[in-house]
């Protein structure tokens, strides 16, 4: 009998344990928005996406943001700088990267197209707040046989 309880008190333990480590990740996977700074460790390693990871920090203050829109129909990166408004280190580090200045925008600013189609970036500047904001626009539904079935070839873009 007692061998018995002390296997379903390690058991009861063990899944606690499991529950408190794993909890917050599954909060963050249904998340719809989240700030943060690269001090929150778990947050910034779950929603950042490397491009920002790697972005040249051209102010000291500056944080994250993550925003889901409309399910998992859009999600929206950034990282916004404060007491900034000079784009001329991020377009370099975009350029840098395979991006291209692009006319078609998801977000109000300089727009951006890279290697991944389903991949948009926009640089913004606000100049009365002096801030400076990088959104990474990311369109999970995008595959080939949507815009196929739009009569666009994506293999000529």
């Amino acid at each position: 009998m007692k061998k018995r309880y002390k296997v379903s008190l390690a058991l009861l333990t063990l899944l606690t344990a499991s529950l408190i480590y794993v909890g917050p990740y599954v909060k963050m996977n249904f998340a719809e928005s989240a700030r943060y700074t690269e001090k929150d460790k778990r947050e910034y390693e779950f929603y950042t996406p490397e491009l920002l990871k790697h972005m040249p920090r051209v102010v000291k203050d500056y944080e994250f943001g993550f925003f889901n829109v409309a399910g998992p129909g859009l999600l929206i990166y950034e990282l916004k700088f404060r007491g900034a408004t000079d784009t001329s280190q991020i377009d370099e580090y975009l350029a840098k990267h395979g991006y291209k200045k692009s006319s078609i925008c998801d977000i109000q600013g300089e727009c951006w197209k890279g290697p991944d189609p389903k991949i948009s970036v926009s640089v913004g500047v606000i100049r009365d707040l002096k801030m400076l904001i990088i959104s990474v626009v990311v369109e999970p539904s995008y595959n080939h046989e949507t815009m196929e079935n739009r009569g666009v070839n994506p293999e000529s873009n």
